[in-house]
């Protein structure tokens, strides 16, 4: 009885290391329905994004791709892109001491993402656990074309940021399916600045189709991004949220 025990532990440990990618890339590119809350202020000002700016839920594209290789001391490689972006239409907003009426005013915050990270785990038991280092760059704008005592007026405010993010990834491959679900966290605070970007998610890789497989995706990713102003160089203080449902095209070499 012992023998068969151990031979089974053997066969499964076998089956689990030949299931491990030597080398993989794997990429996808989908759309982001985020939902905006917080506040933005500058000087004295400081107002609601969703209910005084009139920002609204927006879909806007997401893409990432990684790179996993088998040289042991060399990290592999995530790279991602994000735009929320969103526009919003207020009879008024006051900011630096102007009231401002017929407002139309857009935020943007576009990321770029680059992920250094090791496997721990690499599907063994059919679990994944990545750890490492993410340089998120943020190149944001908020602005605000409106109108001042019947004159055109406008307000334009960069909200630019480098930070390093600790990052981490877990992953379950359901066994005997193509299915998997996985978790995805990174974040730190430096300042009176904090970034903390967490999605979970839902795949499904067709792998019927050889060398190179589609898959599916759907998740769920919440984004909080706290820019204080003495950090990014600009005059506003930006403290907000984004959240909601994702979805995309996967695919996998």
């Amino acid at each position: 009885m012992k023998k068969l025990l151990s031979i089974a532990a053997m066969t499964a440990l076998m089956t689990t290391a030949a299931s491990a990618d030597i080398m993989r890339i794997e990429g996808a590119v989908g759309a982001w329905n985020s939902d905006p809350s917080g506040t933005i202020s500058y000087a004295n000002n400081s107002f609601d994004l969703a209910n005084a700016a009139g920002l609204n839920d927006e879909t806007n594209m997401y893409a990432w791709i990684y790179l996993k290789h088998p040289i042991p001391i060399v990290p592999n490689l995530r790279l991602e892109y994000a735009d929320p972006s969103f526009d919003g239409k207020v009879a008024n907003i006051s900011w630096d001491g102007n009231d401002y009426v017929n407002v139309n005013n857009t935020l943007s915050l576009t990321q770029y993402d680059a992920v250094l990270y090791y496997n721990l785990l690499d599907n063994t038991f059919w679990m994944t656990i990545d750890l490492g280092l993410d340089v998120k760059f943020i190149e944001g704008n908020y602005k605000i074309d409106a109108d001042v005592l019947n004159n055109s007026a406008s307000v334009d405010q960069d909200l630019h940021l480098v930070m390093p993010l600790a990052y981490a990834r877990g992953r379950v491959q359901i066994p005997v399916t193509n299915i998997g679900i996985e978790v995805l966290a990174r974040g730190m605070s430096y300042g009176g600045s904090e970034v903390i970007d967490a999605e979970i998610k839902i795949d499904y890789t067709m792998d019927f189709v050889p060398v190179v497989q589609p898959g599916l995706e759907l998740g769920y990713r919440y984004q909080k991004v706290k820019l204080d102003a003495s950090d990014i160089g600009a005059d506003a203080n930006l403290d907000t949220t984004f959240s909601g449902i994702y979805g995309g095209i996967m695919i996998r070499f």
